[in-house]
């Protein structure tokens, strides 16, 4: 585990986002999860909003389903509750008896616009440098007319991901396939983040400003959120722990 030498609201609600990479034997097993799973987790005391998650096979926006690797999002009153949950729940014991890797980021909202299910259930806690790490969060609801459109513009978005020296992860999800879409994301800092979306990134950017200008979305949100630690792997390493750990050693942080 690897923890964000930047203080965050420890009172505050905490946000973590936990991804589960299947081997092909046990896919089965996680498809099913995304029903059977409702009642073992919304019972969790402390919790405040969570959502079961497909998602998208690419880097990031891609039309085509990863049926290896399955997400889950969860919001919490406390930190505390939140690593309880990570560490000691018989939920996340199931998840890694199953699955290949497992692996959560643990973090506190900075920004949040929009709203997810009628609410929004990101308050910000906490305020973000332009030089921290931040994660992003983009999703929405779209109007049947508008998913053509919609797709066809970002398509290019997972390609213009890969190879980013300034992305350390990037994976699209969603509850519905096409239609209830998000983005997740991490970058090595807000002024990077800014400048691929204003640069390169524009072509989302553009499909979501056009959709929204034509009432093409039933609901969206946007939310940003600094990162607190880490849990686990993905594809054998902790791309934000370890990013972490260095930012910090740079910039002399003291750990939490």
């Amino acid at each position: 585990m690897h923890t964000s030498g930047n203080t965050f609201n420890e009172n505050g609600h905490i946000v973590v986002m936990s991804f589960f990479k299947y081997p092909n034997k046990q896919r089965i097993w996680g498809m099913k999860q995304m029903a059977l799973m409702h009642p073992r987790v919304k019972r969790r005391e402390g919790l405040i909003f969570y959502k079961l998650l497909g998602t998208g096979g690419g880097f990031g926006y891609s039309h085509k389903p990863d049926f290896n690797t399955y997400a889950l999002l969860t919001v919490w009153k406390s930190y505390i509750q939140a690593r309880e949950f990570e560490s000691d729940s018989d939920v996340m014991a199931d998840y890694r008896n199953h699955a290949d890797e497992v692996y959560s980021i643990i973090m506190q909202p900075v920004k949040s616009k929009g709203t997810w299910s009628g609410k929004n259930p990101f308050e910000p806690q906490i305020d973000i440098q332009k030089e921290d790490p931040v994660v992003v969060l983009t999703r929405a609801t779209l109007k049947l007319r508008f998913v053509p459109y919609f797709w066809r513009r970002v398509s290019g978005v997972s390609k213009a991901h890969e190879g980013l020296n300034e992305l350390l992860f990037s994976k699209g999800v969603g509850e519905r396939p096409w239609v209830e879409q998000a983005t997740f994301s991490i970058w090595k800092s807000v002024t990077q983040m800014e400048q691929f979306a204003h640069g390169e990134g524009g072509k989302h950017a553009e499909a979501v400003y056009t959709t929204r200008k034509y009432s093409g979305f039933k609901e969206d949100l946007y939310a940003r959120f600094k990162p607190i630690e880490t849990t686990g792997t993905w594809k054998q390493a902790d791309p934000l722990g370890e990013y972490l750990k260095n930012y910090n050693a740079t910039n002399k942080s003291v750990i939490n």
